[in-house]
């Protein structure tokens, strides 16, 4: 698309180039241009400079793609990009496993051949010299399983199993065999979980893709080239010829509508690309569900942990995990629960150091939530002289919101947004949330508005015009509608310093309109100000007008349209200064826009069960703040030096009423820029309220060395777990916070620090 743009631009360029350069030579040699042309002869020379300027600049952008293209094709042979590639999995690969549990400990996973869960190709690269089917050694490691199925394997576990695990391991392994071998394929890990199935096509696409797997490739290529740097156009070329190995992780991540639709993609990527290494892990119940099986040519299951298993790792952790052995000793209920890697870990985890009698004369985790609230109170207890502080609170607070949002969001993901999607937050009700935007926010943002706006009303035109613009300010905002209701919850929150910043943003924001439009009004004629507001009404009335289907309705729009209409024009052919009666009408307008925009902030996301009668009087509490604002605004004019009375006439306070009465159609619709304004006031409160952290990047790094997420690219993390990501989406974030801080005041006892002495 991109270059057929370009194409016609350069058409165009050239084309009206031929036309013109003849008619620019005829004239400068004393000839004379067509009719319709002569009043723009004097332009013919600078258009033609300008096209083509234009013209070498779209070429110049045609041959450097068309070049960067060829050349990156070109250099997927170079020498030295399989050894950058390798080297940046090895670091990436080391980067995944210092920051996952799986660092914590080091067991064998058994393996069992299953078979039965995948479609076994006949058409496969490579295959058995005898024909017959190749069954995995007994007790091989994920290597050796990988090779024994012909480099082509489906890896299903439990939650919790090692899935993961495995394949990097798997991956370490492939990329050993890459270095010491220059023709095996170097392996790449990659997250199922950002594919979305696109069927869009792009100019760059193979012809020949079906449009499924021409956004699967273009994925992929886009996937290499953040995790590991390699250029797209290196990436389809290795592709093409066999030199990846696609490693490809979490397929039960991927969204529940395209899950079905990952085997034919990979059947045809095996007919159309050379694939000579394929991995794919699933859990085993969202599989089992799908109706389309892989087609791979083997696949394996992993074991539960034994209890031989278990003990053999706790007793091997001498008197660090001897607290883990006391409390299997003394609950019976927890070998149900440790069967698998990830709860082996967060055992470990969560009793390290833990003295045995401690852990025996005690309440003990018996059972799954218990033990992840001890493991997530143990980790962030931990000191770390080079991580970033936060207090429990906040981190635990932190955690349960980005936990909430990831599973409400995005389902069976684990990785942790970049950033907040638009409507990332509906749905998130907090009590302190909610105080804080109803009951700080909203009057605080009200009086602000009034106080700017009127003190800037009286510093132009006179305490009249000041005394105008707090009724205006007032009525407006009692009209309905009313998004605004009185909360008892959430009561605890700080105010103070909140309700100033409110009320500063709202004066400012009052205060700069108001001069703004009045600067503008004032530098251009009268006529043209007028002319310039009357299209910005008839639009509004306009769009009520037609999105209205109640004809009483359109009937008052047109009579107080044409009302509104004629009395201006009538007004200002009267009055002496009809600039100063534009200017005021300007900041009528300005006035109503912003206090609707402000009605319609919080009410974005935060949703209360609510009757009219017991918010029966909520549509009287934001008057008291309007008026006290716009009052002090005005004193503060008029200590400034304003004009007690009026400037100039009364031309501004009609100007006022009218703009007040033009602007009464707009209360009906949702400023365009009130959803994006209200969520960010809603994060802005999440922040302000500890359910998320301000630095969002050292939190990040601050919950990764804790073992609550794990790094997975550059700036890219994720929980460490499905099972931790919900058990922290479900708990109660204060009273977890609570056993964080009981866990800190419990290691920096004198006993405890005696102890490790």
């Amino acid at each position: 698309m991109r270059g057929l743009l370009r194409v016609v631009v350069l058409v165009v360029t050239i084309s009206l180039t031929l036309v013109l350069l003849p008619i620019a030579i005829n004239v400068g040699t004393g000839g004379t241009a067509p009719d319709f042309l002569a009043p723009y002869v004097g332009w013919t020379w600078p258009a033609i400079g300008v096209l083509w300027l234009v013209a070498i600049v779209t070429g110049l952008a045609e041959y450097r793609s068309r070049r960067t293209v060829g050349l990156s094709a070109r250099s997927a042979d170079q020498p030295r990009n399989r050894p950058n590639a390798l080297a940046r999995v090895d670091r990436y690969l080391a980067d995944r496993f210092a920051g996952s549990l799986a660092s914590q400990t080091n067991l064998a996973l058994a393996l069992d051949v299953s078979p039965e869960a995948v479609i076994r190709p006949y058409d496969l690269l490579v295959q058995p010299l005898d024909g017959n089917v190749t069954e995995i050694r007994e007790d091989a490691d994920i290597a050796a399983a990988f090779d024994d199925l012909q480099d082509s394997m489906l890896i299903l576990g439990a939650p919790g199993a090692g899935k993961t695990t495995l394949l990097l391991e798997l991956a370490r392994s492939l990329a050993a065999q890459a270095h010491s071998n220059p023709n095996s394929p170097i392996p790449v890990v990659v997250d199922l979980a950002s594919w979305t199935a696109s069927t869009a096509r792009e100019e760059d696409d193979d012809p020949a893709d079906s449009p499924l797997l021409a956004g699967f490739i273009r994925w992929l290529l886009a996937e290499l080239t953040n995790r590991y740097q390699i250029p797209a156009a290196v990436g389809r070329v290795w592709l093409s010829k066999g030199r990846l190995g696609l490693l490809l992780d979490g397929l039960d991540e991927v969204a529940l509508a395209h899950q079905e639709k990952l085997a034919p993609v990979l059947a045809e990527l095996g007919q159309r690309y050379l694939v000579g290494q394929l991995a794919v892990t699933c859990r085993i119940q969202e599989y089992e569900q799908l109706q389309h099986r892989l087609k791979l040519y083997g696949a394996v299951r992993i074991r539960p942990l034994s209890r031989r298993q278990v003990l053999d790792y706790f007793a091997s952790g001498g008197e660090e995990l001897a607290g883990a052995l006391a409390a299997l000793e003394r609950d019976e209920d927890l070998w149900d629960l440790v069967n698998s890697p990830l709860m082996l870990n967060v055992m470990a985890l969560a009793y390290q150091g833990r003295d045995a009698r401690e852990v025996a004369a005690g309440v003990l985790a018996d059972h799954r939530r218990d033990l992840f609230d001890t493991f997530i109170s143990e980790v962030l207890a931990r000191y770390r002289p080079s991580s970033p502080h936060f207090e429990s609170r906040a981190a635990v607070r932190s955690l349960w919101c980005l936990a909430w949002w990831t599973r409400t969001r995005a389902g069976d993901r684990i990785e942790v947004p970049r950033r907040l999607t638009p409507n990332g937050w509906y749905g998130l009700v907090l009590p302190a949330v909610g105080y804080l935007a109803h009951m700080v926010c909203l009057p605080a943002l009200f009086a602000g508005l009034a106080a700017g706006s009127a003190a800037a009303a009286t510093a132009l035109y006179g305490v009249s015009s000041g005394l105008a613009v707090a009724a205006i300010a007032l009525v407006l905002v009692h009209v309905r509608p009313h998004t605004w209701w009185t909360l008892q919850q959430g009561r605890d929150q700080p105010r103070g310093r909140l309700l100033a910043v409110m009320i500063c943003a709202g004066a400012v924001a009052g205060l700069a309109s108001a001069l703004v439009v009045t600067a503008l009004v004032e530098s251009l004629p009268a006529w043209l100000g007028l002319a310039l507001q009357g299209v910005v009404v008839w639009v509004s009335f306009g769009l009520e007008y037609v999105l209205s289907v109640n004809n009483l309705r359109r009937l008052l729009l047109t009579v107080r349209l044409l009302g509104v209409t004629a009395a201006s024009w009538l007004v200002f052919n009267a009055v002496d200064h009809p600039t100063d009666f534009v200017a005021g009408s300007a900041i009528a307008l300005m006035v109503a826009q912003g206090i609707r925009f402000v009605k319609a902030l919080p009410m974005d996301h935060l949703v209360y069960p609510h009757s009219k009668e017991e918010h029966a009087g909520d549509r009287w509490r934001m008057d008291k703040w309007t008026g006290t604002g716009a009052l002090a605004g005005l004193l503060v004019a008029v200590a400034l030096g304003a004009s007690l009375w009026w400037s100039n006439g009364l031309e501004p306070v009609m100007g006022i009423v009218a703009g007040t009465v033009a602007a009464k159609a707009w209360r009906r619709r949702a400023p365009v820029f009130a959803g994006p304004l209200s969520r960010g006031l809603h994060g802005f409160l999440l922040r302000w309220s500890g359910y998320l952290p301000w630095r969002r990047g050292a939190f990040l790094r601050y919950a990764a060395e804790r073992y609550v997420l794990a790094k997975t690219g550059r700036g890219e993390y994720a929980f460490i777990h499905l099972l931790v990501r919900d058990h922290l989406a479900e708990c109660d974030p204060d009273t977890l916070a609570a056993k964080v801080d009981e866990r800190i005041a419990a290691r920096t006892s004198p006993s405890s620090l005696a102890r490790s002495r």
